[in-house]
């Protein structure tokens, strides 16, 4: 039984090529907005703003890439339940319902994520899937498994 495995998480070379391929694709249409990558677990490892991007799209852009790494799933799926009339998703602690979270994976296992606010929710949602499309790195750490918590 193994207490402890191996798992990918983003490092900080890699949050950085994430967020340039989306400032990139911000800027290329004069987007102002802020955007974030966050680790598997939510927390963030770095953050950038366009020019003229609103204060309160800091926070937004952090909630919408902590929603899409800690529900393995963009942010837009917790949107569409919301909107489909499932209000209960608005209570998941740590859910943001809006559209611009995409998971960053790396066969298959989620090392990370990237959140953008700011503009109309689809050029979020653009915006962040430039930035998960660009090529990134990441680090293997040690994760205590579900065996090992047990112990």
């Amino acid at each position: 039984m193994a207490i402890v495995r191996t798992r990918k998480v983003i490092d900080d070379a890699g949050a950085a090529a994430v967020l340039a391929a989306a400032e990139q694709a911000a800027n290329a249409h004069g987007h102002r907005v802020v955007m974030a990558v966050v680790d598997p677990w939510g927390e963030l490892v770095e953050l950038r703003r366009t020019a003229g991007a609103q204060i309160a799209s800091s926070r937004v852009a952090v909630d919408k890439a902590r929603t899409a790494a800690i529900f393995v799933r963009p942010s837009r799926e917790m949107e569409e339940q919301v909107t489909a009339g499932r209000i209960g998703a608005l209570a998941l602690h740590g859910a943001s319902c809006l559209t611009g979270g995409i998971p960053l994976t790396v066969d298959g296992e989620v090392v990370g994520a990237i959140g953008t606010s700011g503009e109309t929710p689809d050029e979020d949602e653009a915006i962040s899937l430039a930035g998960a499309a660009a090529s990134y790195s990441y680090a293997e750490v040690p994760a205590l498994t579900q065996e090992g918590a047990r112990l």
